[in-house]
């Protein structure tokens, strides 16, 4: 291994030397590079004393998605990456841990130079939601030039509030000087399929039941049907019979006329067709056009994006069309005019309700193995009615638990719309050739509808939207909501240079957002009138008030910024804002944040030039961001229902509180950049930590008070890591070049402060009485519920059952934050063809697995099956040599000798365990990205019309390497949000292969 380190060195330094005897004559501009920063203005790399890191346009469109942001994911030092698989379905991206503990952690997107919308619906329960997906997915890729992330609060100050958990800077493609009208094309056709290895494997022994106790004799495991057995239909669990294909049993298919089993028995055996057969190929097209052309005095693109596809549920479907316009007119010398603007249309059908009555909970939690997937869909499709597979009798096959899951799919479905209008106007003005004026005024806003359907015949419940109160056995819901937000932005700047070797750059500014939001939520009651007809008045009973939501929220903001530099060597930087938030009493609605940065280029030290080091920088920051809080915080409201059929007024159940204060944060930071060999090897690394204080928390407080909850301003929260970011080239020559960028960071969040008398913070409650909590002096996002019981030798006790003795609910029994996370990418180029490949890694945190909770308790899985400690089948009776005994001791010491009987229910999953045995290791280690393209040379289109092509086969989420969850993806989760590390009916990962074709004319 030694000699093979020192050899790969070798050829490392020997062509690095070889390119700096080359290059001596390139431009240092070149190496330090130019990042666009706060405010969409650039800056030289090396006077910036924060971290910044920047993505190319490629990284991100190479594979294509209806959002860009899940290309996101190792990409960036410190940047958290995280989708959630539904169709249209949000991405969490966080950036350097966590700030708050209930509001907003996401980053700011901003598209030249204008904040953008990035809504989401954060789940919070286990029950059946909906994910509504993040608005930032509306960004067309092929339109992005280049990414840069600013991580710090420094680097965010000017923006305010909005960017203080960091902000992702995207710079549009403009239009390229050229004679002639340049066009280019580019057109991807994806293949996605599911990774067998995140969704349920089954045992093939047992069949529907929950044990003995039926009536059908000599085998008590079944019922009677005409001296008969009977399976039991309206149980929904495998923990039943053992299969006998020569055992001829009735089941739910002989009850339902046009059944190709109706009427007779059948081979009690394992169905041939699993729910894995539930899932369809899915295929998608995007394509994309763009025209564009400039000059000296003009410039303009044009693009427009069309994706459409099915995804791997029936009935599910996503289209998405996209027009995006840039232009620049320069109206005399020193005034210049740009436009940007942006129109999305996108509508998905068949979104996937997440939580614990969605369809993946019934594959993965409650499930009789001798049901046939194949029958289920021909059932639905014979007649279209609700044939379920769980009937409450054969002479009344009304679904029990669980509808036909083809019923559901393609009767209960939920659809969406969203339009939405972005764009943005500046003028900038050079008044003299050191001061510029920009005037800017922007607008992003959307209309979304979502609604959803019960058609009569389903299973009654819970509806995902709409203020519909208790089970309905039908009905229809939808919301609509309006969101916008313009910028009004009036910026001065001035730059100077004093005796050469001084520096001054400042700037004085000011910004006025405005944030709108109105949402109208209504629906059926009690069911539908006349069925088939999906209206709101098509109620069976009066329906309840409609949820309506009309908020503004604005924000007034003076900004300053300075920046000085010394000898092309020492850069030290300034900046203040001043906010007054309409969301703040008056008396605390104004807050100030400063902020100091300051960098050294160590390289233009003299012992240190002409060495190997060409670049090298320190770097350090701190800064204090204001935050405030969302519309209607600060005045107590009623409520109105119609739960008795007239108007009720509630009060509202949480406090509002009018003498709240702004949040804040405190960042601090520190770094260094060095490279060495002319960019050959580089490395990134930073050190940050940030205290976020005065959170607006909502805390519980006396009944009392008519409440159960107050905001208050209270706690602190410290998030802290380290960042890496490392770039090699080991070889490069004239044909052949091989790079290497590896990103590593361990951002850890802990509550380090509460109210007084608080210990902690429920973020989210869940079934199996588990729960996410910001719990004091504890890292964020503990996971609580009960434990093994242990004795003072660290025996597990097992109780008087011979089960396990199990703590209470509030153990602690884990974490959703990982302890660090890391990527390296693979970049191996030969004349015309580049390989590509990344591999993400996540190191440590957990999370609560329901799907293994109750499925081991309904003897789903394989783990239910198994010869015991006798060499029997562990489901065989205790007469037989069945049943276990349980790893552990009794109260007095001695080890356990409890053998617990496993023939019925009642000796697997939660049954048996406390949550803790179902909490999960969430590392992983994954194939994200393999991308192999061919581009044609330039000789072989000479003679047509074509300026450029390329051609690329991409491969996107291959294989997970390596994984500790059972039968699910780490990474699957409820939606983006604060509440992570708890799993219940997620869908399984796909696997998805791309061709793609570029044509530039």
């Amino acid at each position: 291994m030694k000699k093979l380190t020192t050899s790969v060195l070798a050829v490392v330094l020997t062509s690095s030397f070889a390119l700096v005897n080359a290059q001596k004559d390139t431009a240092r501009t070149d190496i330090e590079g130019v990042v666009v920063t706060a405010l969409g203005i650039k800056r030289a790399s090396k006077s910036l004393g924060y971290a910044t890191q920047s993505i190319k346009a490629d990284d991100v469109t190479k594979t294509p998605t209806a959002n860009f942001s899940s290309n996101l994911s190792g990409k960036v030092a410190g940047l958290n990456v995280k989708s959630s698989g539904n169709i249209g379905g949000s991405v969490d991206i966080t950036l350097r841990g966590y700030r708050s503990m209930t509001g907003n952690n996401s980053v700011l997107f901003v598209v030249d130079g204008a904040p953008m919308i990035n809504s989401y619906t954060s789940i919070n329960t286990s029950g059946l939601a909906v994910d509504t997906g993040n608005t930032i997915s509306d960004i067309n890729p092929e339109d992005i030039a280049e990414i840069n992330v600013l991580k710090g609060a420094a680097a965010t100050a000017l923006y305010g509030s909005r960017a203080s958990n960091g902000a992702i800077i995207i710079t549009t493609k403009k239009g390229k000087r050229s004679n002639k009208l340049d066009l280019d094309f580019s057109s991807s056709i994806s293949f996605t399929e599911i990774n067998k290895d995140t969704f349920a494997k089954y045992q093939d022994k047992y069949g529907q039941g929950y044990g003995r106790g039926y009536g059908y004799a000599p085998n008590d495991f079944f019922d009677a049907y005409q001296g008969q057995p009977l399976a039991p239909l309206y149980e929904d669990a495998s923990y039943g019979a053992a299969y006998d294909p020569n055992l001829m049993v009735w089941q739910y298919t002989a009850f339902i006329p046009g059944s190709k089993d109706f009427g007779k028995a059948t081979p009690w055996v394992k169905a041939a067709h699993d729910p894995s057969y539930l899932f369809e190929k899915a295929f998608s097209f995007n394509n994309s056009v763009s025209v564009s052309k400039a000059n000296d005095v003009s410039s303009f693109r044009l693009s427009y994006q069309n994706v459409q596809g099915n995804d791997i549920l029936p009935n599910s479907r996503l289209d998405k069309n996209s027009v995006t316009g840039n232009a620049s007119y320069k109206i005399a010398d020193n005034l210049t005019a740009n436009l940007y603007a942006t129109y999305v249309v996108q509508e998905t059908v068949g979104k996937n309700p997440t939580g614990y009555h969605g369809v993946m909970g019934n594959f993965r939690q409650w499930w009789a193995t001798n049901v046939d997937m194949y029958d289920q869909r021909d059932l639905y499709f014979m007649n279209k009615a609700n044939n379920s597979w769980n009937m409450q009798s054969p002479s009344n096959t009304a679904p029990l638990y669980w509808d036909n899951p083809y019923f559901r799919l393609y009767e209960n479905y939920i659809s969406d719309q969203r339009q939405r209008f972005a764009g943005n106007f500046s003028l900038s003005y050079d008044v003299t050739n050191k001061i510029n004026l920009l005037g800017r005024v922007s607008h992003d806003g959307f209309n979304y509808m979502i609604d959803e359907r019960r058609a009569v015949g389903s299973l009654p419940d819970a509806m995902s939207i709409g203020p519909a109160t208790g089970n309905q056995p039908s009905g229809y819901a939808v919301t609509n909501q309006r969101r916008n937000e313009e910028n009004f932005d009036f910026i001065g700047t001035y730059k100077d240079t004093f005796s050469e070797n001084i520096t001054f750059t400042g700037l004085l500014g000011t910004n006025i957002n405005i944030q709108k939001l109105y949402s109208n939520s209504q629906g059926t009651q009690g069911g539908l009138f006349i069925p088939g007809v999906y209206s709101v008045s098509n109620s069976a009973a009066a329906p309840n008030a409609p949820l309506i939501t009309d908020t503004e929220k604005r924000i007034y903001g003076l900004f300053a910024q300075a920046s000085l530099g010394f000898y092309d060597t020492y850069f030290l930087e300034g900046s203040i804002r001043r906010d007054v938030s309409t969301a703040l009493p008056i008396e605390n609605n104004t807050y100030w944040y400063p902020s100091i940065s300051g960098s050294v280029v160590i390289s233009n030290w003299d012992f240190l030039k002409d060495s190997v080091l060409n670049f090298g920088k320190i770097r350090g920051s701190y800064a204090i961001v204001g935050s405030d809080t969302g519309a209607n915080q600060l005045q107590n409201t009623y409520g109105v229902t119609t739960a008795f059929g007239s108007p009720t007024y509630v009060y509202n159940t949480t406090a509002k509180n009018p003498e709240l204060k702004p949040e804040k944060t405190k960042s601090l930071e520190a770094g260094i950049n060095l490279q060495f060999f002319k960019n050959r090897i580089g490395i990134d690394a930073g050190w940050f930590k940030n205290d976020t204080y005065n959170q607006i928390l909502a805390l519980p407080v006396t009944y009392a008070s008519g409440v159960g909850f107050k905001f208050q301003n209270v706690g602190n929260m410290r998030s802290q890591g380290f960042e890496v970011a490392l770039n090699l080239v080991p070889i490069k020559t004239t044909d052949f070049t091989w790079g290497l960028d590896m990103n590593w960071s361990n951002p850890r969040s802990k509550v380090t402060e509460l109210a007084s008398g608080v210990e902690n913070i429920t973020l989210g409650s869940f079934q199996g009485g588990v729960t996410i909590n910001a719990s004091l002096d504890d890292d964020y996002g503990t996971i609580k519920g009960s434990d093994f019981i242990y004795d003072a030798n660290g025996n597990k006790i097992i109780a008087s059952n011979g089960k396990y003795a199990l703590s209470n609910t509030n153990s602690k029994i884990g974490n959703m934050q990982a302890d660090w996370i890391g990527s390296v990418t693979n970049r191996v180029s030969y004349k015309d063809f580049a390989l590509s490949f990344q591999i993400d890694v996540k190191q440590g945190g957990q999370l609560f697995s329901l799907d293994q909770y109750y499925g081991q308790a309904t003897g789903l899985y394989p783990e239910t099956v198994f010869l015991n400690d006798l060499g029997n089948p562990v489901r065989n009776s205790l007469a037989d040599g069945g049943g276990l005994i349980l790893p552990g001791v009794l109260a007095n010491g001695t080890p356990n000798n409890i053998r617990l009987d496993a023939e019925s229910f009642g000796a697997m999953g939660y049954s048996v365990y406390p949550a803790s045995q179902f909490v999960y290791d969430a590392s992983y280690v994954k194939l994200r990205e393999v991308a192999l393209t061919y581009t044609m040379p330039k000789k072989f289109l000479a003679s047509t019309f074509i300026q450029g092509a390329s051609f690329s086969l991409i491969g996107n989420n291959l294989w997970i390497i390596k994984k500790h969850v059972p039968y699910a993806d780490p990474e699957s989760g409820l939606s983006a949000g604060n509440v992570q590390g708890y799993q219940t009916s997620v869908l399984p990962t796909t696997r998805t292969i791309s061709f793609n074709v570029r044509l530039n004319f």
